[in-house]
């Protein structure tokens, strides 16, 4: 069985709020992703969760932020 993680959530676009619900095997390809879709993601106002393969969930905000940064 893969072992997925699920971010979901929103963050602030320039037309409002964007929902998020992504899902991959990594973080750092989930955020990745993100950023090629929309260059603002976690650069402007977000509240996001990461549930691990566990069940576990984590709010990621700040996590997010630091990855993000050039």
């Amino acid at each position: 069985m893969d072992k997925v993680y699920k971010l979901t959530g929103w963050y602030e676009g320039e037309e409002g709020a964007i929902l998020v619900n992504e899902q991959g095997f990594c973080l750092s390809a989930i955020v990745a992703r993100m950023q090629m879709m929309d260059t603002d993601f976690g650069h402007t106002d977000m509240e996001l969760e990461l549930e691990l393969p566990s069940g576990v969930v984590k709010d990621i905000n700040p996590l997010v932020g630091r990855m993000v940064q050039p």
